[in-house]
């Protein structure tokens, strides 16, 4: 997309205006998971008219609302190049010489983001477990290993330590749910009394200024606020011990004597090849990228290495090689990741740790978590599906910074602003400037992921034939001995419609063996059919090869997902009775059904 300039003055941060349908709550299973990285996805008539929508609403921005800069970008899973990005305004405010071309925001620009570094810092823990698999070690490394076993110099008053402290683990600093402080430093005076003194130079100079040392000292003699595990509170210290922790075991294990900043750059932003990504100082090499807010900043500010994992990073992005993008896209996004992460790893760290007392916001191993409460279609009434959003945010010293992955649907974005200084203009949110754009985003990927499900396993199924796992057949009815199975994807759910063999429906036989004299209830053979949920365990797949996606019934049109009836029979073999396979081969798909030993092919391929 092309960048734009600015232009007019007003106070309004973006709005979008959505009509939406009334909406009823529903179980709506995700789609598989190897839809989430298939290309023909951003093609989809949905997804290109948000991506207009996209720039449409960033690019409204800059009319009448700000001159504040801003660096865009939208990754998905099945490209490291971005596939959507917007930058504008002023690189340099304190340049006044430079040609207003020459000194405009790119995907070149390099702008810091401040606390997103603790997401880094998190997924540091990740790569060194991983990296301590390839030594002899007594020790196995986890997210769940408590502090102490890795930093024997972490402490706690006795009444802590003996509440909980001593068990507290790596995932409970990166969730924030430690009870640590916000901080692991204090002035030296008192801040009620001394207001004169409190001001941003003196605390930011105390805030720079600490030391992993300094930081464990602190915590050995103030303890905690809440309970270990009681709730989630953001804490600066926690990811300061976290990552004084995992510096720690590394140089044990590596015979190494590094800091963490220089662990992270030497094992994670070199491998990923983020060239424009940095802690410390500038380098020389560097600096006509760097952005330079209007007003007081950050420009010059060097963080101490007790706060280098919470908050010191720098980072840049660019449209063809763009840092953040790569770190999220091989991270958190990439098909099969590398060496640094496993699929195990990835899948564990994406998911909720605690809820807060709102309901609304839940923390995760490095995230700040939003739910996304999205209408399934545009019909009058219509249910709808709650999205989980994992993000890290950045602020401070005049930059702003939000990353993003929605791992159900397959894409993550980046946004970065710097303060412009120019009165009477507004600030760029990232925050609210990622809030619109999911709400654009979300369901168009939903729309257009169901739409590929739709193409890629609906239709209609005949063609029977023995699948040769045992000798009996299915006895046809006198009238009736038609074969068949109908799929259909309504409401960005795919539904068994209809499995009939020889003439029996085995919907309803899934019914009839509960059935009594006096209920004759029908939860399978119902007229929508069933809905089908990815079943994805890695043997049962392997049982049926490549191309094989495995689903499981699931009773449809119910408020809250059943998740107590998976496999509640299985046929003499083992097969579980609410399960069926579809196979992708040859141009083609076929539907297995164990336990009827049938198999069925879609017409037209």
């Amino acid at each position: 997309m092309n960048d734009m300039k600015m232009a007019g003055r007003h106070t309004v941060i973006i709005a979008l205006s959505v009509l939406l349908p009334l909406v009823t709550p529903a179980c709506i299973p995700d789609v598989p998971r190897d839809l989430l990285w298939d290309p023909v996805v951003l093609q989809h008539p949905a997804v290109t008219s948000a991506f207009q929508a996209v720039d449409l609403a960033l690019g409204s921005l800059f009319v009448h609302t700000t001159r504040d800069g801003l660096s865009f970008a939208i990754v998905h899973a099945s490209t490291p190049t971005p596939v959507f990005t917007f930058n504008n305004g002023t690189l340099k405010n304190n340049e006044t010489f430079l040609p207003d071309d020459q000194n405009v925001i790119t995907s070149d620009s390099i702008l810091r983001i401040n606390s997103v570094s603790k997401n880094i810092a998190t997924f540091s823990a990740l790569l060194v477990e991983n990296l301590s698999k390839t030594k002899d070690l007594s020790l196995e490394m986890s997210l769940d290993t408590p502090v102490r076993h890795l930093l024997p110099q972490f402490n706690l008053p006795k009444a802590d330590w003996e509440d909980g402290g001593k068990a507290i683990t790596l995932k409970m600093l990166a969730s924030h749910t430690s009870g640590l402080p916000r901080e692991g430093y204090s002035t030296d005076f008192n801040m009620v009394l001394g207001l004169d003194k409190a001001d941003a130079e003196s605390i930011g100079a105390d805030w720079a200024s600490a030391t992993p040392e300094s930081v464990l000292e602190s915590v050995r003699k103030y303890g905690l606020m809440f309970a270990p595990g009681q709730r989630a509170a953001y804490s600066n210290t926690g990811i300061s011990i976290l990552s004084s922790a995992i510096v720690n075991f590394y140089n044990r294990f590596s015979s190494s004597d590094l800091t963490w900043s220089q662990l992270a750059m030497h094992e994670i932003l070199a491998p990923l090849n983020m060239t424009h990504s940095f802690f410390n100082s500038i380098p020389d090499q560097l600096l006509p990228y760097i952005g330079i807010p209007g007003g007081p900043n950050w420009a010059d500010l060097l963080v101490g290495e007790g706060y280098n994992p919470a908050a010191g990073m720098w980072n840049p992005w660019k449209a063809s090689a763009n840092d953040l993008v790569k770190y999220l896209y091989h991270i958190w996004l990439k098909p099969s990741p590398s060496f640094m992460i496993t699929v195990p790893q990835r899948r564990q760290s994406l998911a909720p740790v605690i809820t807060l007392p709102d309901g609304k916001q839940l923390v995760g191993p490095g995230w700040e978590i939003d739910t996304f409460n999205i209408p399934t279609s545009n019909l009058t009434i219509s249910v709808n599906k709650t999205y989980l959003t994992y993000g890290k945010s950045g602020d401070g010293g005049g930059w702003h910074s939000w990353i993003d992955v929605v791992p159900n649907l397959g894409y993550g974005l980046v946004v970065l602003s710097q303060h412009s200084g120019v009165k009477n203009y507004s600030r760029i949110s990232p925050t609210t400037v990622k809030e619109t754009v999911q709400e654009i985003l979300i369901p168009a990927f939903a729309e257009a992921l169901a739409s590929r499900m739709g193409a890629r396993f609906a239709g209609y199924y005949d063609n029977g034939r023995d699948g040769g796992l045992f000798a009996d057949e299915v006895k046809s009815n006198n009238t009736n001995t038609t074969t068949y199975a109908k799929l259909e994807v309504e409401e960005n759910i795919l539904y068994l419609r209809d499995l009939v063999i020889n003439g029996t429906s085995a919907l309803e036989g899934l019914d009839r063996l509960s059935w009594t004299a006096d209920d004759q209830s029908r939860w399978f053979s119902t007229e929508a059919g069933v809905a089908l949920t990815p079943s994805e365990s890695a043997s049962e797949t392997a049982t049926f090869g490549e191309g094989a996606q495995v689903w499981r019934m699931m009773i449809p049109g119910l408020d809250v997902c059943d998740w107590f009836d998976f496999d509640g029979y299985k046929d003499q073999n083992g097969w579980s009775l609410s399960k069926v396979v579809l196979l992708e081969k040859n141009g083609g798909v076929e539907l297995l059904y164990p336990p009827f030993d049938v198999i069925l092919s879609r017409m037209g391929g």
